[in-house]
């Protein structure tokens, strides 16, 4: 987004396009990419971004497309847009995207209301939970998608990010179970046996976000030495499977705690400081409660998220986030190690493996 700077001295990206009448879905294609990139008609054809390397490339990047297509279309840079003012054009983006955020808070006003009196029906089944969750992650992304092409912080940013807040509080109170078990913290003597989850399938929803891909990095390094792993659509089931972080599973959101947390406790693993330094960072990327304040919370949710977009593959982006999961503990674990004066904060990794088997990497 664009940083803060004086009006006067804003400089603009400008293009200027003439389509052909064929084919027919060149205009409604164009039109459709222009406004995912967050531009404003100031005049017929002429559409207007605030200048940055990302919003020139973009635009190069469309006149290419528009004219291999046959039409014609012309980029350039400008300190002023004749017939229109800056502060003008500023009103113009913080409308544009101000509509584009109450159709989402209402969309996702309308998701919690469906919760809520699905809920207090007693209707809210494990299927319906699932359908919701799916539909909540595509609100998500369209969130993100319009904040960043919100260039001028539009007013109706607070409201579209507190709508979503109070749809992803209602889908988690839904998912809590209020047991005794669950409210209390499970020690020592109550972990369940790793040696018992071995060579297990292990079963969660595709499209994978930070709660499932932290949940099952810690499966495969410190819970299963040899994990095989399901990403399912809504609904599906697999024989002899371990859902985790779905509705109704045993592993999953408990109380104010998100997967990556149960998992933990569940299996007898809060004593090993990197872990739960990390179980701190998730939290706060996934539930975004800001329980922790954790600092590094915010660079891992963009370096994810960024993964994510890149890698349309659950498995892949498994694969690469692990990798990132390794670094953040092998460093949080050298820092425990210096505070405690001894040094030993990395062997806890080796501890916690042994009772689940040889590790094994993948």
């Amino acid at each position: 987004m664009t940083t803060k700077r004086k009006l006067s001295d804003q400089e603009w990206m400008l293009l200027i396009h003439q389509l052909p009448p064929k084919p027919t879905n060149l205009r409604v294609g164009t039109w459709r990419k222009l406004q995912k990139l967050g531009a404003v008609s100031i005049k017929n054809s002429v559409y207007v971004l605030p200048f940055n390397e990302k919003t020139h490339e973009d635009f190069q990047w469309l006149k290419q497309e528009i004219e291999t297509s046959g039409g014609e279309a012309t980029v350039f840079r400008a300190g002023a847009v004749e017939g229109a003012t800056n502060d003008e054009i500023v009103a113009a983006f913080r409308k544009a995207r101000d509509e584009d955020y109450a159709k989402l808070t209402a969309e996702l006003d309308g998701l919690t209301g469906a919760i809520r009196e699905q809920k207090r029906g007693g209707h809210l089944s494990a299927i319906r939970v699932g359908k919701y969750e799916s539909e909540l992650d595509k609100l998500h992304a369209e969130l993100d998608r319009i904040v960043s092409t919100d260039f001028f912080n539009a007013k109706g940013r607070i409201g579209a990010q507190s709508a979503y807040e109070r749809c992803q509080k209602a889908l988690r109170t839904s998912r809590s179970r209020d047991t005794t078990t669950e409210k209390n913290s499970i020690t020592r003597g109550d972990a369940l046996d790793r040696s018992r989850y071995q060579g297990k399938r292990w079963v969660t929803r595709r499209n994978l976000h930070i709660d499932r891909l932290a949940s099952a990095w810690l499966i495969r390094q410190f819970i299963d030495s040899r994990p095989r792993f399901y990403f399912v659509a809504d609904g599906e089931t697999v024989d002899g499977g371990i859902p985790f972080d779905m509705f109704g599973a045993e592993f999953t959101h408990q109380g104010e705690d998100c997967t990556f947390e149960t998992l933990i406790k569940r299996f007898g693993l809060s004593d090993d400081h990197a872990l739960g330094q990390i179980a701190e960072i998730v939290h706060d990327i996934d539930l975004k409660d800001d329980k922790f304040n954790r600092l590094e919370a915010a660079g891992l949710n963009a370096t994810v998220r960024g993964l994510s977009e890149l890698l349309k593959d659950d498995r892949k982006l498994l694969q690469q986030c692990g990798v990132i999961f390794d670094g953040l503990y092998a460093l949080l674990s050298m820092d425990a190690g210096k505070g405690s004066g001894k040094g030993d904060g990395s062997n806890k990794r080796g501890q916690s493996r042994s009772a689940g088997g040889r590790k094994k990497r993948g």
